[in-house]
């Protein structure tokens, strides 16, 4: 897109006001494309076929690469391959970044895996009883990261938001005061519970309708059509995999997604980055 947006703003003045060059956002955006290329060479020595998810597809279409405020990137691969892809960056490890699962942080009880940068950290702004922040401080790695996400088809939505309210049970009510029974509650739930909404989702579930795995917060579903085969898109200057269909992908999540929200409601985390 070019030319100015729905709030009469552009492209050059939102880079100015929320990540201008030197910034400490343009230089956490500039250290996940750092860990970005990694992953992208990494998957192609695995064998491992992947994309870029939700709000980077986004900004790859409306900003030419990151959301101006925004310092996530989320990369999704397919469920089969997604335990072979994290074994792979665990037996070949990189000097800076790391493989952020339950199996190298007892803190992370998450049903996906993070690429973490051990040479910067994730501070919380939030009020230090908040879940968010207790959440984040008892993990061991805190840095910048890029989460992992396995994708599959025949997930049946309602089992899923119902593994969505679960795990958020395990990581924001019972992970900061009881780590025991949150270490307990995620093992039950990654070895017992998923696995038999799988099943049913595997009877009863669509075929080719794709979602996020049990145990994610996102909860959009989309036709195989949208999403593969993957296409190339540009993002930062740089060229990654996206969805076959970028622009019907963007419309499913945000609806008219060429139009800016308005300032109050542009989503920015509540942590800084210090970096070491």
């Amino acid at each position: 897109m070019t030319g100015t947006f729905n709030t009469g703003e552009t492209r050059e003045s939102l880079r100015k006001e929320y990540n201008p060059d030197g910034s400490v956002l343009r230089q956490a955006q500039l250290r996940l494309l750092d860990m970005l290329d990694y992953l992208k060479a990494a998957a192609a020595e695995a064998g491992v076929a992947w994309r870029l998810d939700g709000g980077n597809v986004l900004g790859a279409l409306r900003h030419g690469g990151f959301i101006p405020w925004d310092d996530d990137v989320d990369i999704v691969v397919d469920h089969k391959d997604y335990r072979r892809f994290c074994t792979y960056l665990k037996r070949h490890p990189h000097p800076q970044f790391v493989l952020q699962d339950n199996s190298t942080d007892p803190g992370y009880l998450k049903s996906w895996a993070s690429l973490r940068d051990t040479k910067s950290e994730h501070l919380s702004t939030e009020n230090e009883n908040s879940r968010d922040r207790k959440a984040l401080e008892i993990m061991k790695y805190r840095g910048l990261h890029i989460d992992i996400f396995p994708y599959e088809d025949r997930i049946l939505p309602s089992l899923q938001r119902l593994a969505g309210k679960l795990a958020c049970v395990v990581n924001f009510r019972l992970s900061p005061d009881h780590p025991h029974w949150a270490q307990a509650g995620y093992a039950f739930l990654e070895h017992g519970v998923f696995p038999v909404f799988r099943l049913f989702g595997q009877l009863f579930g669509k075929k080719g309708a794709y979602m996020h795995t049990y145990g994610t917060w996102f909860y959009e579903r989309f036709p195989e059509r949208v999403l593969r085969p993957y296409r190339e898109i540009r993002f930062e200057g740089r060229t990654y995999n996206g969805p076959a269909e970028p622009e019907e992908f963007c419309g499913i999540i945000y609806g008219n997604y060429n139009d800016l929200p308005p300032k109050d409601k542009r989503n920015r985390h509540q942590v800084t980055v210090r970096f070491l």
